[in-house]
């Protein structure tokens, strides 16, 4: 049994909507934004979960908040937005766009799949400034 979810995600809170693997509407609900609260939302939905949310300032926490207890979570970058604004209208416009493989662009990835190249790249970056920076220190003293 495959549902899949879609997110409008605020501030104060997220708009959830789950349909079924056959395109049927089955549940929406509101949810507050804290972490708890989301899980607990998402464990309550039946059967392999599929999740698509709207690429954003907290996307990044979301996906490590939720990824283990969904079977997919995709951070999708919305392009286009037609029509009168819903929450309710775009998590479901979302879950279906998943359902159908529509997406118009998977836009995030894990963030700790990067993490310890992002290190390394920031732990060089430091080292080779502080190098330029007494170099430059030696050569205006002596030079």
């Amino acid at each position: 049994m495959e549902r899949y979810s879609g997110m409008d995600v605020h501030a104060a809170s997220c708009t959830l909507a789950v349909i079924s693997e056959k395109g049927r509407r089955l549940k929406d609900f509101l949810v507050e934004t804290n972490g708890q609260a989301l899980v607990e939302a998402i464990r309550m939905i039946p059967g392999h979960k599929h999740l698509v949310m709207e690429e954003g300032l907290q996307s990044a926490w979301l996906y490590e908040t939720l990824s283990p207890h969904v079977d997919e979570l995709v951070a999708a970058g919305i392009t286009t937005s037609r029509g009168p604004k819903s929450d309710k209208r775009d998590a479901y416009g979302r879950a279906e766009k998943l359902r159908v493989g529509n997406l118009d662009k998977h836009v995030f990835k894990a963030p700790r799949q990067f993490t310890r190249l992002r290190e390394f790249s920031r732990t060089h970056m430091t080292l080779v400034s502080d190098l330029i920076r007494t170099q430059a220190r030696l050569y205006s003293h002596w030079g």
